[in-house]
């Protein structure tokens, strides 16, 4: 199998995780909210078929809870550390990357990245914010992409874009989608989770 869904995560440590929510809710309530955000996540994609899954682990996948729901979801594990060419060197084609903010990320969105990755060498997930939800590569990455990328800011994708461009890099563009990163995102998750019919309890405590 050449293909590989990575989904990253940190451990789930006060102070650590979900720093904006921080400023309007107990620090206990975010770290409970966030592992309610990996394990929606993780589950979500657990029976999708055709590729390897793998949590990369911040600052160490040694953290109990991370160590739990990768037996449960029976996922590989590493430490989070270099650049996504690494994971090329394990013989994988095609690897699609996304992070624990977006929980509610279709499904269809990350078979969709696949697909495209036939086609393109690049697919992107945008974010509403300006930010990036997935990422999908092939075997052949240019490192010049992220350099000098700042990263938590509104200018991920418009400079991830251009990088693209002014490498001749051809890419495909999933449909927007949001992060949860403040108490105005968490509200208008709630909403969300209303309209999907998906409960997650944590939120409603």
């Amino acid at each position: 199998m050449s293909k590989a869904l990575i989904t990253f995560v940190k451990a789930p440590v006060k102070g650590t995780v979900k720093t904006r929510l921080q400023k309007d809710l107990p620090h206990e309530k975010v770290i409970e909210i966030y592992k309610s955000f990996i394990i929606e996540i993780l589950s979500r994609f657990s029976r999708l078929k055709g590729f390897h899954r793998y949590l990369g682990c911040a600052p160490s996948k040694d953290h109990e809870f991370l160590r739990d729901v990768s037996e449960k979801y029976n996922l590989g594990t590493f430490n989070q550390r270099g650049d996504i060419r690494d994971h090329f060197k394990k013989g994988y084609s095609e690897i699609i990357l996304i992070g624990s903010d977006s929980p509610t990320i279709p499904k269809e969105y990350v078979k969709k990245a696949f697909i495209e990755l036939n086609k393109a060498d690049f697919v992107l997930g945008p974010c509403c914010d300006g930010g990036i939800y997935l990422i999908g590569a092939k075997s052949e990455i240019n490192s010049k992409i992220f350099s000098n990328i700042p990263w938590d800011t509104s200018d991920v994708l418009n400079l991830v874009i251009e990088k693209l461009y002014c490498l001749d890099i051809s890419f495909y563009l999933l449909p927007f989608w949001y992060d949860v990163d403040n108490i105005d995102d968490l509200r208008f998750l709630r909403n969300h989770l209303k309209y999907l019919n998906i409960d997650l309890p944590v939120l409603h405590k």
